[in-house]
């Protein structure tokens, strides 16, 4: 993989992130792994997911169709990173076909370690979510790599889950306009109920827009803290430049787990979590 193509993995695939600690000068900064989608979890906690993709012709017809289980379990976790083992099963002509699983490493801002990360802190600011006003920390993250560099704005709200209440993202490769690429990841809804496992959970609805050479991409998103990584479904269209949807994927939650004889209660006081090997079932038809 090379260089260009690990730094747009880290735009496109970047999940969201928070923390309370963050350094007030363009330093490198350690975060809490607790405020994270997947450092908040036990080593060997993992979860699937499916994602139905469809490609649209001019008509809006379906042109083609791929259905993809992922099963992503949490190898490693340390202060600064996490490592991920992924196992992706693609439906081919009615039959499953498991590749060879892919183990990758992730800093806590999203950078690929050992990726460089300079933070700097801006003036706080109010962030309005659904008529209710928090109090976030701004800062900007800027991440250098042989692709170019990816700077984020983050509003960081240490007390309200997903604590990245929103980002904005440029990257930036130095040669040419036309290869800059911009997103915005917004919290549209807070505390909403959203059933998991047979269980309501409390859970934050996001929205994310890509602005791309040739169209956008936006995705909402269904963000729960009981679940390892975070998302528990999602819905995404893909238009062209006039505008046409020429793509659209679901994902849902199939099941997940986490290790048993943990029992932990999170520093930043806004929940607890307290399982002992708990895990979500739910049959797929295969």
């Amino acid at each position: 993989m090379t260089g260009q193509q690990r730094f747009m993995r880290g735009w496109m695939g970047l999940v969201l992130v928070g923390t309370f600690c963050w350094a007030a000068s363009a330093q490198e900064a350690t975060f809490p792994r607790e405020l994270h989608p997947w450092g908040r979890f036990p080593v060997g906690s993992w979860k699937r997911v499916r994602t139905i993709s469809q490609s649209l012709d001019e008509r809006g017809q379906v042109l083609s169709e791929s259905i993809t289980d992922t099963r992503t379990t949490l190898t490693a976790v340390g202060p600064e990173s996490y490592t991920l083992q992924t196992e992706v099963t693609v439906e081919v002509a009615s039959r499953w076909i498991t590749g060879l699983p892919q183990v990758t490493r992730h800093g806590f801002y999203g950078e690929t370690p050992p990726q460089a990360v300079n933070v700097r802190r801006l003036p706080d600011a109010p962030l309005t979510i659904d008529g209710r006003t928090v109090n976030c920390q701004v800062r900007q993250v800027v991440l250098a790599g042989e692709g170019g560099k990816l700077i984020h704005t983050l509003h960081l709200a240490d007390q309200v889950p997903p604590f990245v209440l929103r980002r904005e993202s440029t990257l930036e490769n130095g040669q040419s306009e036309e290869k800059r690429r911009t997103a915005l990841i917004e919290v549209v809804a807070l505390d909403l109920p959203f059933r998991i496992g047979g269980e309501l959970k409390s859970a934050s609805l996001i929205k994310t827009t890509q602005f791309l050479p040739r169209g956008s991409k936006t995705t909402f998103e269904i963000h729960c803290v009981d679940v390892p990584g975070g998302v528990a479904a999602h819905w995404a269209t893909e238009t062209n430049g006039a505008g046409r949807v020429i793509r659209r994927s679901t994902l849902e939650l199939l099941d997940f787990g986490i290790p048993s004889g943990e029992e932990e209660e999170f520093s930043s006081g806004t929940f607890r979590r307290h399982r002992s090997g708990k895990t979500m079932r739910r049959g797929d038809g295969r």
